[in-house]
């Protein structure tokens, strides 16, 4: 059963603009997906795909943002490039709440825009 769905799209230098600064990428990312990045030829692609999952999964939930890290969504590349979403923190506890089992996600990029769609199953 679909429990909400979520999209976002952005613009890839939003996001390469804010590569400057340590601090975004922490605050955003976990570990392993900075580590995916660097394993890229253009990490800001690869960023600013994931940035625009993470808010689409944010908006599967249907609630403020009060509280919620962007690092405690975490999208991962599998071996054959599906990407797979992981939860922990309050954003684990708020899909426990509300009975969400597993999000599938898409994401995208041409250009200069990245665009991500949610749907979060239970």
């Amino acid at each position: 059963m679909v429990i909400g769905i979520g999209t976002d799209i952005l613009k890839i230098e939003r996001i390469r603009n804010g590569l400057g600064g340590e601090s975004f990428i922490n605050k955003c990312f976990t570990e392993k997906e900075r580590e995916q990045a660097l394993t890229r030829s253009d990490p800001a692609e690869f960023f600013a795909t994931r940035f625009a999952g993470k808010e689409a999964v944010f908006k599967c939930f249907g609630v403020e943002g009060g509280g919620i890290r962007l690092n405690e969504i975490e999208i991962l590349g599998t071996d054959n490039g599906q990407p797979q979403v992981s939860l922990s923190g309050k954003v684990l506890e708020a899909a426990t709440q509300k009975g969400i089992r597993e999000i599938r996600i898409s994401l995208s990029y041409d250009g200069e825009y990245a665009v991500a769609f949610a749907v979060a199953e239970g």
